[in-house]
């Protein structure tokens, strides 16, 4: 019994991490945009519930430092977002 060789892919090929399965190239992003990112939209959702709590138990305060705080996340997500966006389309190696 004669086993008959592999074929492998032919080159170049795309690997799972360049390409979606729709085909489109994707965006490479940086393991700190993403993790802004990630922690800015927890943290939003902190700062929601404490303005919220800040408003119904009219502690102004709190809410104006909610406030302030969420407006820094906003501002710090748009940042990694266009970081990420000027990275490119993908990476450019194909093989």
């Amino acid at each position: 019994m004669s086993e008959e060789p592999r074929s492998f892919p032919k080159e170049p090929r795309v690997t799972p991490e360049q390409e979606s399965p729709k085909g489109i190239p994707r965006v490479p992003a940086t393991p700190r945009d993403v993790i802004h990112i990630l922690i800015g939209a927890f943290i939003l959702v902190l700062c929601f519930g404490v303005a919220l709590t800040g408003a119904l138990t009219r502690v102004w305060w709190v809410l104006a430092a909610a406030g302030f705080v969420a407006i820094i996340v906003i501002f710090d997500i748009y940042l990694a977002i266009r970081r990420q966006r000027r990275l490119g389309l993908g990476p450019k190696s194909r093989g």
